[in-house]
């Protein structure tokens, strides 16, 4: 029992970090539903004001009160904003209490590892629950952001359509956001919400390029502000971009197709040394901790696991297209 104690110290540490970040995302869950009410009445007290305004010059305090608010409340989560883009958390699609969930599962698996097999296995547990949760949150993040560019060209011609019968920029771009599915739709959303507090459009693809990665929402960007600022055909421009995505989506996928032997060649040379040394950590403990505890087998293990970590470096290198 001694001898697990520093072991159990340090899963304790982990499952006192995993119970804080449930505990924040629940905070974070909640908060942004008090923003989204504290945007709403604003949003309706400006609107009460503007109709207003023609007939009196009165002040509204609640309009005040609510954009008192609401800068204070943007003033607090200005941190966890700037956190939030950094990792692409609104890019990621999953609930926070399906992300507390799951944390919870890796942390009890990480645990019983660790009593059934050791410290060591346990820590090794722990670190291959974060790899593959890692991995999980890239795949679906790829898999959501090329869903996302395979729907914008059908949104842009929603936007031009409106435009060339008469609607502004930010008119059509309001109204085409209704008719847009998921993952598209959500993204949209929030620029759409963003809107309500500042009105320039090229601020709030921007914001969606930070949050998403997508060069096209940067693009769109540009486009939005070249039209507030100078003026000109804003719908011509939005349908030679819609042109050109759909462009660049069918070379990527002609592309995709002829190099897809390359792609699962790497996968196979990157993963197969992994579940090698997986099984045999697992089924065949003694004979890994051997090795292990010999210094020229510890030193072995670490080199052995640097040249992996290279060489599926280099493997995503050049399977990667670009």
């Amino acid at each position: 029992m001694t001898g697990l104690a520093p072991g159990v110290l340090v899963l304790s540490a982990i499952a006192c970090v995993l119970l804080a970040l449930a505990l924040w995302l629940f905070a974070r869950a909640k908060h942004k539903a008090s923003q989204q009410s504290i945007d709403s009445n604003m949003q309706r007290s400006l609107e009460i004001q503007r109709d207003l305004r023609v007939s009196a010059p009165l002040v509204l305090p609640g309009a005040s009160v609510a954009q008192a608010l609401a800068l204070n409340a943007q003033t607090r989560t200005s941190t966890w904003r700037r956190l939030e883009d950094r990792l692409g958390v609104a890019a990621w699609g999953i609930p926070p209490r399906a992300l507390a969930l799951l944390s919870a599962a890796a942390l009890l698996f990480s645990l019983g590892t660790g009593v059934r097999g050791g410290v060591f296995m346990g820590v090794i547990a722990f670190a291959l629950c974060i790899l593959l949760g890692t991995f999980g949150i890239w795949w679906r993040m790829s898999r959501r952001r090329a869903k996302m560019l395979s729907q914008l060209p059908s949104f842009l011609d929603n936007v031009v359509r409106l435009i060339s019968i008469g609607n502004s920029p930010h008119a059509a771009f309001q109204f085409a956001t209704s008719n847009v599915p998921e993952p598209l739709s959500g993204a949209l959303q929030d620029a759409s919400a963003s809107l309500s507090v500042s009105p320039d459009l090229g601020q709030a693809m921007a914001q969606l390029e930070r949050t998403w990665g997508l060069p096209e929402f940067g693009l769109l960007a540009a486009v939005f502000r070249m039209s507030t600022r100078y003026g000109g055909r804003a719908d011509l421009v939005l349908e030679r971009v819609s042109a050109y995505i759909r462009d660049r989506q069918s070379a990527e996928r002609e592309l995709h197709a002829l190099s897809a032997e390359v792609r699962l060649s790497a996968w196979i040379l990157a993963l197969l040394p992994i579940v090698v040394g997986a099984m045999i950590m697992f089924l065949n403990k003694g004979y890994f901790m051997r090795m292990w505890n010999d210094p020229a087998g510890h030193k072995l293990i670490l080199m052995a696991a640097a040249l992996q970590v290279f060489g599926s470096f280099l493997l995503y290198r050049l399977a990667r297209l670009k």
